[in-house]
């Protein structure tokens, strides 16, 4: 395990470069991942693998492959449905031409399950900074599930609501409508909510009745989805600047970044208590 950890810290540094080139370059006009398809296959790749390492190591491989399984299918699930319908993202909307499959593209596949463990190991860094020992049936504490389950699809939807006008800015995919919310339809973000609700509802479920017997990782492998949603935070601070969406780089930055610093205070204390 110590050696898997290892490894993971390597790929989470790694993603970091990677992004601050990203930054660097968007900050210049300078796309790499439209202009490089070895950086755009890094990009996307680098996180799907610290993701796969994570879980692996918070979960165990079985609940690992549940939970990514559990993710990507609902997401792709209701997106076949949103792009064929055009109901339940709150209206019709195309995505660039890219490998797909069941015509939602694999990168979109893959990130549903990226965003949404990033959502729920935000939600259990909390806990495990404060000491609060997560949902099980033997501590009788059902009522705590859907409070974390809410907590998890906020993390995810403030996502969306900081990267889908920008992602509709930079041509990645296209309301064909038009939308309230920087020309994103409000429906979009409950479609969100929705999908990262019904995943992450299942999965505490189960967690609930079969939770962990041993966690023998370092809990401070815990803060690294945390930086990453800070560092996805701040990318898209410098896209909406990029793409002079003044008022979405405030508000965005409202919705990501206090739950980010308010989590590295309580983790920084966490250390010092321990």
């Amino acid at each position: 395990m110590k050696k898997l950890e290892r490894v993971l810290w390597t790929t989470f540094y790694f993603l970091i470069f990677i992004i601050l080139i990203k930054v660097v370059g968007n900050y210049f006009g300078f796309e790499l991942e439209h202009r490089f398809t070895w950086f755009k296959l890094l990009f996307y790749g680098v996180p799907v693998l610290l993701l796969v390492l994570h879980s692996i190591i918070t979960l165990g491989y079985k609940k690992a492959i549940f939970f990514m399984f559990l993710a990507s299918s609902t997401g792709t699930f209701f997106e076949y449905i949103g792009l064929k319908y055009g109901t339940f993202f709150g209206g019709h909307y195309v995505y660039k031409p890219q490998a797909a499959l069941f015509t939602v593209p694999i990168s979109v596949i893959l990130f549903w399950a990226v965003f949404i463990y990033t959502g729920y190991i935000m939600t259990n860094s909390f806990l495990n900074w404060l000491k609060i020992k997560g949902t099980q049936k033997k501590l009788n504490n059902f009522w705590l599930l859907p409070l974390l389950i809410l907590l998890d699809g906020y993390f995810v939807v403030a996502i969306d609501l900081f990267m889908d006008p920008i992602a509709v800015a930079s041509g990645s995919w296209k309301w064909l409508e038009g939308g309230a919310y920087f020309g994103v339809p409000w429906g979009n973000f409950l479609g969100w909510f929705v999908v990262t609700i019904i995943s992450v509802g299942i999965f505490r479920t189960f967690e609930y009745f079969f939770p962990l017997k041993n966690e023998k990782y370092n809990k401070s492998i815990l803060i690294i989805p945390v930086i990453c949603y800070g560092f996805m935070a701040l990318s898209y601070v410098f896209l909406s600047l990029n793409y002079k969406i003044i008022n979405l780089y405030w508000l965005g930055s409202l919705l990501m970044l206090p739950q980010v610093f308010l989590n590295i205070f309580m983790f920084l204390r966490y250390r010092r208590k321990s």
